[in-house]
């Protein structure tokens, strides 16, 4: 008899957790949160063309002969550069914002992340003075 008891309870309680979770799921024709979009920006003639057209130029891998300046360029553009994903080229930019321009490429060594063997895997695509 105790059995059909404790059976016949948690069957109640597993009905009244569902009964619960539907009343306060969110309907499913809103977004969760009511997040609603808007943009700020006047959009600019040509705009979004020159904008997918920086896009590509900064996806696409450095070309042979094309050199970066580690003293000048941007995340997005180290990014580009072999073996240098988005996390390192924001330490080396924040590095370089700290402490200076590298002015050579030994000197990129201080950055945290950055070893000898990067070192000459970028030689060939960073502009040295």
């Amino acid at each position: 008899m105790d059995d059909r008891r404790a059976a016949l309870l948690l069957a109640c309680l597993a009905l009244a957790g569902a009964g619960v979770r539907h009343f306060f799921s969110p309907s499913p024709n809103a977004p969760p949160g009511d997040v609603q979009l808007q943009s700020t920006a006047v959009a600019q003639p040509g705009g979004l063309r020159e904008t997918a057209r920086r896009a590509a130029q900064l996806a696409r891998p450095l070309l042979p002969g094309e050199r970066i300046d580690i003293d000048r360029a941007d995340v997005s553009e180290i990014t580009r550069l072999p073996r240098i994903g988005p996390a390192l080229a924001q330490r080396i930019v924040a590095w370089r914002t700290e402490h200076g321009p590298f002015g050579t490429l030994s000197r990129l060594d201080s950055v945290p992340g950055v070893g000898v063997k990067l070192l000459d895997a970028i030689r060939p695509f960073v502009v040295q003075p």
